[in-house]
């Protein structure tokens, strides 16, 4: 696992505990952050600040970090022994440019590389807030290239052993959904605290659960969430266009008190809402 915070944590505590048997070792950048990983008795058998060190003998390497760095540590690594068959994933909200970019160093060093994106997580960050069980009936989309095809089962089994949905879909069909089902939700959450709270502070006194639920992920960390808006920025642009559009429509209803197109509005958006899936701790309690 390399650069365990929150997702590489919480694999690790799931590997951990699902596949008690296998060997695990872990890369962070950062001195502190080998020291934390250490502190968790059992979690890995070895921890280190030296990639090749924390690679040596693995079979399947996963990128835990921001996307904007992994082509730094992959640069570190050596070139992988003949015939060792090292699969090298990530765990990356967009796809296309991380495997145009990280796929041929992978490649280079005699690896194969196929990305993956679990869609799971929280607004926290760091070790201290993962879970064994966050990939549980999570929906989990991988974006193999054609020469990836051959250890894509091998891929597909590990992330079913941690409880995850395995999907599978071109790199940039994944970035165009994910754009609206996770990267719009951001910057909608981001841009509603933005707009409610600087225009009145107090206002926040008397919120209650659904401004709250609403904005929650607005609390996730601003420098991973400019590089996903950033690389996946056409995507979520014309999702943004679309969603602009839309509030014109509910603009619309209200400047012209049209209450029968407002009602006709919420009973869609209920009736859409409704296709959404519980979370998997209800549906697995």
């Amino acid at each position: 696992m390399l650069a365990p915070g929150l997702i590489g944590g919480s694999l690790l505590r799931a590997l951990r505990a699902r596949c008690p048997g296998t060997s695990l070792t872990a890369w962070a950048r950062r001195p502190e952050a080998v020291e934390e990983i250490r502190r968790e008795p059992g979690l890995v058998d070895l921890a280190s600040t030296v990639v090749d060190e924390a690679i040596e003998g693995a079979d399947c390497l996963v990128l835990a970090m921001p996307t904007g760095h992994m082509a730094a540590v992959v640069g570190q690594m050596t070139t992988f022994p003949t015939g060792s068959q090292v699969l090298v994933t990530d765990v990356g909200s967009v796809k296309a440019p991380v495997v145009r970019e990280i796929g041929p160093l992978v490649r280079e060093r005699g690896g194969v590389f196929i990305g993956s994106h679990p869609m799971a997580g929280s607004e926290k960050k760091g070790l201290a807030y993962a879970d064994a069980e966050l990939f549980q009936n999570a929906a989990v989309v991988l974006t193999p290239e054609a020469d990836g095809s051959t250890l894509l089962p091998r891929l597909e089994t590990f992330w079913t052993k941690l409880g995850g949905v395995v999907t599978t879909l071109s790199p940039e069909r994944h970035d165009e959904l994910v754009a609206g089902i996770s990267h719009l939700p951001h910057l909608v959450a981001a841009a509603l605290a933005r707009s409610v709270l600087a225009w009145e502070p107090g206002a926040v006194s008397l919120s209650g659960g659904g401004f709250r639920d609403t904005t929650r992920v607005a609390g996730g960390p601003e420098e991973m969430w400019a590089d996903i808006l950033s690389d996946n920025r056409e995507a979520i642009s014309l999702r943004l266009a679309a969603y602009l559009d839309e509030l014109q429509t509910w603009k619309d209803a209200l400047d012209t008190l049209d209450r029968d197109r407002l009602r006709d509005l919420l009973s869609e958006a209920r009736r859409l809402r409704s296709t959404v899936p519980l979370p998997a701790k209800v549906l697995n309690p």
